[in-house]
């Protein structure tokens, strides 16, 4: 008797099947005779000849002439509809499909249980129906033999958590006791599946792998099967993600900020329909995000303000005042806008699941209370720290109602910040509230976190010493802010001159090149707009940079730091044979810069060499801080605006006397 066509092509198909998993070591079981029901072959995962214990179940689809899509990125399997639930739903253990294209020898594959498409056609797909499955030929075997043991490993979890859903809560929690930090999983989070693939995103932010975080949490959010609490759930682990791994240099910038607003926005457009407690907690988040965005603003204005006090421009001083009062009236709105919240909250049901988000508008607020101290409004300030420390105990209160020990610590934690008095009376309310934590790790927490925050908090008082070159960096940045320009945007061009200025006023990673390097600024910038905006935000390097060598007497200059230093070391450089790189530990400070002035006045004021397109001009030290003294005439500057001369490399008052008999040369700008 003839055998039938397609069964020679199932043998050439499991032959396929077999040479391809003894090839890279997994051993293959037939299960019998096989049938359309989802189980032909169990396959055991081995690595280095040892067994992984991982198990999963084949189903394989043989054909001569696989139905390949028109551009060739997968094959289409017609399954019946039982068959299909049976594989995506009803199997508990990982199963995946694979299709044999016998005639090319090659073997692709396919996991149903966690392919969105084929699970959201079943849903309305009806037994008597048929549904068609992707396979892609991306999914190649043996080339893509890790990925199938990562989405088998992934399956695992998945199917897990499908069964757990099956459960009651309590086996549910029983169930997940050893997983680490099952207790954050919230009591409103039906979607266990979910809730465990954000545990397993939250464990990857902590360890600092950021990127598959975002790829767990991005599962979630883009997934049609989770539910509204599970997403809103994952844009929170979302934002903790984004934040940490923010550099220093953003984590106390505009990005910052950005990643707090954006998941506020977020989390209103999901929770717009409801349901009502969610809803309210993303309209809590977003008061207290505007209200942080808003306070940052408020702060880099008053350091623009602060700079601006010793400085002659007395036109830019009147609109930082007006600026000033426009924002700080906005401040105020959005923290009643708050305090609305917090009020309204008390006649719902939900009040119970908001501390956390009651507890964002810490942050804004010791931001706000530093300013209103620096600049002597200890009234202001007090008044402030007194609402938010009610807040904060409003939230500790609801939390330990609820024992919610995490949440408890996190609200005696944020009212030990809103002072930098260790002996004021929210930092002496949070050491006691924080005894009273009764689990022993989260109450050691709260009381480390209490003692740690001396040395982040700093001094109450203003320093009269130099900031460093990193702060003053930070001070530009909160500035240009201020002034409303993005730093973070890529295509704005008045961004992209602040940037330069910024990065170019550290010139450490140019001059550790060489000790026979250092640099100075440029007479001239790009234009009149370029000098207005160096003015307000009296940077200097935001002209052009000029650098030399000191030993040969070249120079070079331009506008960027780096574009000129590479033009510099290629014509120079790479072929000195004098060249000598300074130690790697070695950083740039403004003592050092006048130092090498002094060092090299003869050279900076001797004939030009060829190479010079510009006479330079030193750059500016740290911004004056109170109590420095005029150059010339020695008395403090008091009520004179203080100015900036390139040439001398120091600040002068504007007395009369000291004008006259200052000498005349350029301005830097």
């Amino acid at each position: 008797m003839k055998r039938p066509d397609q069964h020679d092509t199932d043998k050439a198909g499991q032959a396929l099947l077999f040479t391809y998993f003894a090839r890279i070591g997994w051993e293959v079981t037939p299960m019998g005779q096989g049938t359309d029901y989802g189980r032909d072959f169990t396959v055991e995962i081995f690595r280095n000849k040892k067994t992984t214990g991982i198990v999963f179940n084949v189903q394989l689809k043989s054909s001569v002439s696989p139905e390949y899509s028109a551009n060739g990125d997968f094959m289409s399997i017609s399954l019946k509809v039982p068959n299909a639930r049976y594989l995506a739903h009803e199997l508990k253990t990982p199963s995946i499909l694979m299709q044999a294209d016998v005639t090319a020898g090659m073997l692709f594959w396919f996991a149903p249980q966690i392919d969105l498409v084929l699970l959201a056609s079943l849903v309305t797909k009806r037994e008597n129906q048929s549904c068609t499955a992707r396979v892609p030929t991306s999914h190649e075997l043996p080339a893509t033999q890790d990925q199938l043991l990562d989405t088998v490993t992934n399956l695992l979890t998945v199917l897990a958590a499908r069964a757990m859903q099956e459960t009651s809560t309590r086996e549910f929690v029983a169930a997940t006791t050893s997983v680490t930090d099952s207790e954050r999983l919230r009591q409103e989070l039906r979607d266990k599946a979910d809730a465990l693939e954000m545990m397993q995103a939250q464990a990857l932010t902590e360890t600092g792998d950021f990127d598959a975080a975002r790829r767990s949490i991005q599962a979630v959010i883009g997934s049609p099967l989770s539910s509204v609490e599970s997403k809103f759930f994952a844009l929170l682990v979302e934002e903790k993600n984004e934040r940490l791994s923010l550099t220093e240099e953003d984590r106390f910038g505009q990005r910052h900020a950005d990643v707090l607003l954006e998941t506020a926005e977020k989390l209103r457009k999901l929770t717009r329909n409801g349901p009502p407690p969610l809803k309210f907690y993303a309209l809590v988040i977003e008061a207290t995000a505007q209200f942080f965005s808003l306070t940052r603003e408020d702060w880099g204005l008053y350091q623009n303000w602060k700079v601006h006090q010793t400085t002659g421009d007395i036109w830019w001083r009147a609109n930082l005042r007006l600026e000033r009062a426009e924002t700080a009236n906005r401040v105020e709105r959005k923290l009643r806008q708050f305090l609305r919240l917090v009020r309204l909250s008390e006649t719902t049901s939900f009040q119970a699941a908001l501390p956390l988000a009651f507890l964002r508008i810490v942050e804004g607020g010791a931001t706000l209370i530093n300013r209103l101290e620096f600049e002597g409004l200890k009234d202001a300030s007090e008044a402030i720290r007194r609402t938010l420390f009610r807040v904060s105990k409003l939230a500790a209160e609801i939390s330990a109602q609820y024992s919610m020990d995490n949440e408890r610590a996190h609200a005696v934690a944020y009212a030990a910040m809103l002072s930098r008095d260790r002996e004021a009376e929210c930092v002496v309310w949070a050491k006691a509230e924080a005894e009273q934590i009764p689990s022993d790790e989260i109450r050691s927490w709260a009381l480390e976190r209490i003692a740690d925050q001396p040395a982040t908090l700093g001094s109450d008082v203003p320093s009269d010493e130099p900031v460093s070159v990193a702060t003053e960096q930070q001070v530009y940045r909160n500035m240009a802010r201020a002034l409303g320009i993005d730093l973070s945007n890529p295509s704005d061009p008045i961004a992209e001159m602040v940037n330069v200025g910024i990065a170019d006023f550290d010139p450490t990673r140019v001059l550790r090149n060489c000790e026979h390097m250092f640099l100075t600024l440029g007479r001239q910038g790009h234009g009149m707009f370029h000098m207005i905006l160096a003015q307000q935000l009296q940077l200097p390097t935001m002209g052009p940079k000029v650098v030399h060598c000191s030993l040969h007497k070249y120079t070079r200059n331009g506008m960027s730091l780096d574009e000129t230093f590479e033009r510099f070391r290629a014509d120079y450089c790479d072929k000195c044979p004098d060249h000598k790189p300074r130690p790697q530990g070695w950083h740039y400070t403004h003592e050092w810069q006048l130092a090498e002035n002094q060092a090299n006045a003869e050279f900076m004021s001797g004939p030009k060499s060829a190479t010079y397109d510009n006479k330079p001009v030193g750059p500016a030290p740290p911004i004056p801080m109170p109590g420095n003294a005029c150059a010339s005439c020695g008395l403090d500057f008091a009520e004179q605006p203080a100015w900036w001369c390139g040439f001398c490399q120091t600040w002068f008052c504007q007395r009369p006397e000291c004008r006259k008999t200052h000498p005349e040369h350029p301005h830097p700008f």
